[in-house]
C-alpha cells in the first residue's frame, strides 16, 4: 500500500448506518443522509438503499438519487415493475421536474397486468401529483406572462438596463406569446438597438425563421429571419476577428483584445445589417487600429468616412455605457 492511500475499515460501515439512521429518527434528514450516505459509499446494501434514496430526494438532490438508480437498474426507463425502487424512481422525476417522463412512466405502469389495488392507488397519487405540479407552473407561467404583458406598455420608457432585464424574461414565453410581443417590440423605436439585436438572437435560438418588420434608427426594414446567422457566425463578425488575431495581435496583444471588444460591440448595434455600414472589414479594422493607435488621418474620403461612423457608433456605446454609471 503506498503512502497516504486512504484505508477503510468495514466495521465503518455500521457505525455511519447507526449514527445515520439515529439523525433519521430524530428526524435530522440532512445528517441522515450525510451519514448514510457514507455507509452506502463503502457497501450498498439492498436493504438500506431505498432509504438512502429517499432521504437524497427529500435533501433536494433528486438528480443524484435518479442517477444512481438508473446506475442500479439500466433498464428502468423501460421497465413496468412497481418495487419500491420503481416508486422512488417515479418520485425522483417528478422531483427533477422531468414531468412528462414522469406521466409517461406511470401510463405505462398502471397499465401492467395484475396489478395490485394497493400499487394502482398509489401510482394514482403520483400522478395526481404530477398533476398539481403541472398546475401549479402553468399558473405561474400564465402569471409571468401577464406580467410581461403589462411591463411592455411602458418599456420604451425604462432605462437600458430595464429593458435588458425585461428582454431576458421574454425567454420564458411560448413561441407563440414571443413572436407576437417580440414583433411589437422591433418596431419600437425607442427600444434600444442592442436589445434588439438580442431579441432577434431569441428568434434564432428558438428555431423560429420568420419574415419580420424592424425599425432601426427611424427606419423600417424588412427581415427574413430564414436565411440569417447568429452575430458571431456572420461573415463579418468572423473575417473581422481572423484580422485581429492575424495582423493585429503579433503586433499589440493589447491593443488586439481592445479592438476584438470594440468590433464585437459596434456589430451588436449594426445587426443585422452591418454589411451595409463595414463594407470592407479589413478597411474597416484598418482604421481602428490607426485611431487606436493614435494615428493621424491619411485623408482619404473613404478614411473619413469610416472615422465618421466609428465616432457615431462609439458615441451610441459611450450612451450605453452610461446607463452603468
Amino acid at each position: 500500500m503506498e503512502m497516504g492511500e486512504k484505508i477503510v475499515f468495514p466495521l465503518n460501515y455500521e457505525g455511519y448506518l447507526k449514527k445515520g439512521l439515529l439523525a433519521f429518527e430524530e428526524g435530522n434528514l440532512q445528517l441522515a443522509e450525510e451519514w448514510i450516505g457514507k455507509a452506502v459509499a463503502i457497501k450498498k446494501a439492498d436493504d438500506i438503499l431505498p432509504l438512502y434514496l429517499m432521504l437524497l430526494q427529500e435533501t433536494d438532490q433528486a438528480e443524484k438519487s435518479l442517477e444512481m438508480i438508473t446506475e442500479m437498474r439500466p433498464d428502468i426507463a423501460s421497465a413496468i415493475s412497481v418495487d419500491d425502487i420503481d416508486f422512488l424512481y417515479l418520485k425522483g422525476l417528478l422531483h427533477s421536474g422531468s414531468f412528462d417522463m414522469a406521466r409517461e412512466q406511470i401510463e405505462a405502469r398502471k397499465n401492467t397486468f395484475g396489478l395490485s389495488m394497493e400499487h394502482q392507488f398509489a401510482l394514482e397519487q403520483l400522478e395526481a401529483e404530477v398533476e398539481k405540479v403541472e398546475l401549479k407552473n402553468l399558473e405561474k407561467k400564465l402569471k409571468k406572462s401577464s406580467e410581461i404583458l403589462q411591463a411592455e406598455k411602458t418599456i420604451d420608457t425604462q432605462p437600458f438596463h430595464k429593458q435588458q432585464v425585461y428582454a431576458q424574461q421574454l425567454k420564458e414565453l411560448e413561441d407563440d406569446q414571443f413572436g407576437k410581443i417580440a414583433q411589437r417590440l422591433l418596431m419600437n423605436n425607442n427600444l434600444h438597438r442592442m436589445l434588439k439585436t438580442e431579441i432577434i438572437h431569441q428568434f434564432l435560438a428558438r428555431g423560429l425563421h420568420p419574415a419580420i418588420s424592424v425599425r432601426l434608427d427611424g427606419t423600417k426594414e424588412k427581415l427574413d429571419l430564414a436565411g440569417l446567422v447568429p452575430l458571431i457566425d456572420s461573415k463579418t463578425y468572423k473575417e473581422g476577428m481572423a484580422y485581429i488575431r492575424e495582423e493585429i495581435a503579433n503586433k499589440n496583444p493589447t491593443m488586439a483584445d481592445a479592438m476584438e471588444n470594440a468590433f464585437f460591440m459596434q456589430l451588436s448595434l449594426l445587426y443585422p445589417f452591418e454589411d451595409r455600414t463595414i463594407p470592407s472589414v479589413t478597411e474597416w479594422l484598418e482604421v481602428l487600429y490607426r485611431i487606436y493607435n493614435g494615428t493621424g488621418s491619411t485623408g482619404e474620403p473613404s478614411e473619413k468616412s469610416i472615422r465618421d461612423e466609428i465616432e457615431k457608433l462609439e458615441n451610441k456605446l459611450a450612451d450605453f455605457f452610461g446607463f452603468f454609471e
